[in-house]
């Protein structure tokens, strides 16, 4: 469970990072407790940094811990023990000191702290999880510089999934940068030297910022999908507090659908909570600096809702791509491997698609014999076509 918000002054970004990681954990660890005897948690950069709850309710590891200790509750209930794990990694000496009260507070939890590089310490990582482990691995350095290859063998443990701190604001900078050393950082985090290419060719129409936005995400987000074999990986872009741009990208990679799909629902929600957050702290930022609160705060009322305008967009193409990728008929396509190409892609919830899944089948847009009378949504295993025009 996350800390309160007042804990976050100042840093209301980490705020939203950390409201997603909350909401997926919570429903990552109970579902995942029912098939696997152990969910370990990996943490790369553990600190604590600026953590001011006492129980480290405001730090990555603590939200994390805190999940497993629930889930560890609530399928003991149910009779059933599951194992709980976690590395913690740090490479600072005074930070690493701090870290060591984190077992008195989780004492469910087998809890390993390792002092060194995450790095140098990825391949003793991959072996020390145990081989019956479902691993999550939280990956948030403090800079940029990461040689992704050496993580290699950690990301491509099987059972396991990722969520990397892609530090967009640092990254964008240095990618126009031509010192040898910073060329070399760049490819090391992505090694597919395309994306230089592509940032110096934009398309017709689109801004410059969405450009390289695009171009480095989506670079990024490829090789962290080869190196870790992960079947979807996708991305949520956090904003600086009190302006529109962006500072942080959190990218996911898993090899399951379900994974995925928990992954869009907290998106979302985290979405939603980072536009209420930033709302009022640029109210408050704007009160304080000219004395209009009465003003401003009429401004932001009056102000469009830019989350749900993103939703909407999302929404109209996933559409249009779920009809792309939907065969004409004779040929057909299950729709659970429909949803999730689309999910990959765009930002939307597993009931949006069933939804518009169903109302494309009442157009006739979408056609399956099998589709029950009663039904409202398909199921995973109808098979879906578009009729011959």
């Amino acid at each position: 469970m996350i800390g309160e918000l007042q804990h976050y002054a100042g840093r209301e970004q980490a705020y939203v990072k950390h409201f997603l990681l909350s909401d997926y954990l919570e429903t990552f660890a109970h579902k995942i407790a029912s098939g696997f005897a152990e969910i370990c948690y990996v943490d790369g950069f553990s600190g604590p940094w600026q953590n001011t709850g006492e129980r480290f309710e405001d730090t990555s590891f603590g939200i994390a811990l805190g999940a497993l200790t629930r889930a560890k509750a609530t399928w003991r209930a149910l009779g059933r023990e599951v194992r709980m794990s976690a590395h913690l990694i740090e490479k600072d000496s005074r930070a690493y000191q701090n870290l060591q009260a984190v077992k008195a507070q989780f004492p469910e939890i087998e809890i390993a702290t390792h002092h060194g590089s995450f790095i140098d310490l990825a391949p003793h990582l991959r072996h020390a999880i145990s081989a019956h482990a479902f691993a999550f691995v939280f990956i948030d350095p403090k800079g940029w510089r990461i040689d992704m290859t050496r993580l290699e063998p950690l990301l491509r443990r099987p059972n396991s999934e990722v969520v990397f701190n892609f530090m967009f604001d640092f990254i964008n900078r240095a990618a126009s940068i031509q010192a040898p050393e910073i060329k070399r950082g760049l490819h090391e985090l992505i090694p597919n030297g395309a994306w230089r290419d592509q940032l110096a060719s934009p398309p017709p129409g689109l801004a410059e910022a969405e450009h390289r936005k695009r171009v480095l995400v989506e670079a990024f987000s490829s090789e962290l999908g080869r190196l870790g074999d992960y079947r979807f990986v996708a991305e949520t872009t956090v904003l600086r507090p009190t302006r529109d741009r962006p500072l942080y990208c959190l990218v996911y990679g898993t090899r399951s659908p379900i994974g995925l799909k928990v992954f869009r629902e907290s998106q979302i929600k985290a979405l939603r909570q980072q536009d209420m957050i930033r709302g009022r702290t640029k109210l408050t930022t704007n009160a304080a600096t000219s004395g209009q609160n009465e003003l401003f705060g009429s401004l932001s009322e009056m102000a469009p809702d830019s989350t749900t305008v993103f939703f909407d967009a999302e929404l109209k193409q996933a559409e249009q791509l779920m009809k792309t990728v939907t065969p004409i008929a004779p040929d057909g396509a299950l729709w659970g491997r429909i949803w999730p190409q689309v999910m990959e892609r765009y930002v939307v919830s597993h009931a949006q698609l069933n939804q518009l899944a169903g109302e494309l089948h009442r157009q006739g847009i979408f056609y399956c014999t099998d589709w029950g009378h009663r039904k409202r949504v398909p199921d995973d295993g109808y098979r879906l076509q578009r009729p011959q025009t």
